[in-house]
């Protein structure tokens, strides 16, 4: 059952072909893609709920989203709906659950590298929503929480709009962490998988790809790949400012489709040369 049916879910769904059954639990059931039986649900409402509860998955994947970019949007899209999936019982018959999070819940700022537990960052109240959500998977069923940084595709990267109109970063020197869709997609299948076939499961994996990278090596090689020179300077603040380890992920057996930026990028910036 994979509960917030958005991008992630559309692209497990082919994954997971011929493998298992699936349940999408949406707003919009009558939308979802073949092969998919349809639910009404919506997460931040507990009373909606009920009809997902009765079937009982095996395993559930919650791939929330907050409800707004506030605060009171991360409460309600991340703690608050996972409390309404537990305290309906979605949970309660599950052998396992996935609760997918962000590596926005490490504290590092300083470039050091970050693992599964490595501190975390208290106290900030947009990721005490994550890990209030986090925790509420956990306490009622067998639960992975993934950790995924900057989620990216190669129709819609976010990095690169402002390198495509010729702005390198005012402060590079931070470094800067992310994994393709398909590959956060591909993690989730592959951890399905494990669990047909029996085998242990991580209860923690941070999903990055291998090699993160300063914000200024990465536009001198999207510039160089276009064979274009910088035009300007765009103002941004530096973020997180962390190294996200994926060994653990990679422990598992799990292989990338886009190992680095350059494998995810090459092929959107070919197109704007």
């Amino acid at each position: 059952m994979v509960i917030g049916f958005g991008d992630l879910a559309r692209r497990l769904v082919p994954k997971l072909s011929g493998a298992a059954e699936i349940v999408g639990v949406s707003r919009r059931p009558e939308l979802l893609p073949e092969g998919v039986k349809g639910v009404f649900g919506d997460y931040t409402q507990r009373d909606t709920l009920a009809e997902a509860a009765s079937l009982t998955p095996d395993v559930v994947i919650f791939t929330p989203v907050p409800a707004s970019r506030d605060l009171e949007g991360y409460r309600l899209g991340y703690a608050q709906a996972a409390r309404n999936i537990c305290e309906a019982g979605v949970l309660t018959y599950a052998e396992r659950a996935i609760f997918v999070s962000s590596t926005r819940v490490y504290a590092e700022k300083a470039g050091g590298w970050v693992t599964e537990d490595s501190p975390l960052a208290g106290g900030d109240p947009y990721v005490d929503a994550l890990l209030d959500g986090e925790a509420s998977f956990r306490r009622h069923a067998t639960t992975t929480v993934l950790r995924p940084s900057g989620l990216y595709d190669g129709a819609r990267p976010i990095m690169l709009k402002p390198i495509l109109e010729g702005l390198k970063s005012q402060l590079g020197t931070g470094y800067t962490n992310r994994i393709h869709r398909e590959d956060v997609a591909g993690v989730l299948a592959h951890l399905i998988d494990l669990y047909i076939k029996g085998a242990r499961i991580p209860s923690t994996l941070s999903l990055n790809d291998n090699e993160p990278v300063k914000t200024a090596d990465l536009e001198a090689w999207c510039f160089e790949q276009l064979g274009r020179e910088p035009t300007g300077e765009r103002e941004n603040q530096p973020r997180g400012n962390r190294r996200i380890s994926n060994a653990k992920l990679l422990s598992t057996g799990f292989q990338l489709r886009y190992p680095t930026f350059r494998e995810g990028y090459r092929e959107a910036l070919m197109q704007h040369r």
